[in-house]
């Protein structure tokens, strides 16, 4: 029953950002807002992913980085950086998030993914975690795909460090869990009221993997393109809150 309220409620706002956002879609040049939440990996922010967004192709973009209450030197290591793109904003407290390690994995990040959401001001979107890594044209790769075959939302595939050195392929059409990894994907902004969930854990859904779904249950017009956009990286040891 909550899947089929939640299904209708979406189809509804959907149908409401297709109308309101007709004329905004077939821009030249969109903007794209690049969303990174953090929490202490300064060194890897600042070596990795940011590199790697501007190092893109499409150079029309801005960098929206939100740190889940970091207490290192991210925020003066990015002031430093002197670049107008890019903007960050430091959580004022942690969130509580479960105590059990498998259930906080499905939702870290939920909440500075949500503020960074509400603080693009990009055409599109696309989402990147602060360590792993965009291909040099990630985004006009996904762009150009979405904008030929009029698509909300499109993915491709990522290298992916299964272990230490040890590189798979992942993603693949249709949609599907665990075909799909986080960065990805790029999105049209007008699909900005689906959020995170910072529940999802309760369903045993990572809380990406449950934004696509819910994308894909509205009715969202979804591609994929077959070709490597970016890297996923082995996630180093988990910091405990």
């Amino acid at each position: 029953m909550k899947k089929l309220i939640e299904n209708s409620k979406n189809r509804a706002l959907l149908s409401q950002a297709r109308i309101y956002y007709k004329k905004e879609i077939n821009k030249t040049n969109p903007l794209v807002s690049v969303t990174i939440p953090t929490y202490n990996r300064a060194d890897i922010l600042m070596n990795r992913s940011i590199p790697s967004v501007l190092r893109q192709t499409h150079t029309n973009f801005e960098i929206i980085i939100v740190g889940d209450h970091c207490t290192d030197d991210t925020e003066a290591r990015i002031k430093k950086m002197k670049d107008k793109r890019i903007k960050f904003l430091n959580l004022p407290e942690a969130w509580k998030y479960p105590s059990d390690l498998d259930d906080m994995w499905l939702i870290l990040g939920t909440i500075p993914r949500n503020r960074a959401l509400e603080l693009c001001t990009g055409d599109w979107i696309a989402p990147l975690d602060d360590d792993d890594e965009f291909s040099d044209d990630h985004i006009e790769v996904l762009l150009n795909h979405a904008l030929k075959h009029d698509l909300e939302m499109v993915y491709g595939k990522v290298q992916m460090e299964r272990e230490s050195g040890e590189w798979i392929e992942l993603g693949s059409y249709p949609l599907e869990c665990g075909r799909i990894s986080h960065l990805s994907v790029l999105y049209h902004s007008k699909l900005k009221f689906f959020k995170y969930d910072i529940n999802s854990w309760k369903y045993c859904e990572p809380n990406d993997w449950d934004l696509w779904r819910r994308m894909r249950d509205a009715g969202v017009r979804i591609g994929f393109v077959d070709k490597f956009v970016g890297k996923h990286y082995l996630e180093g040891t988990l910091k405990t809150r």
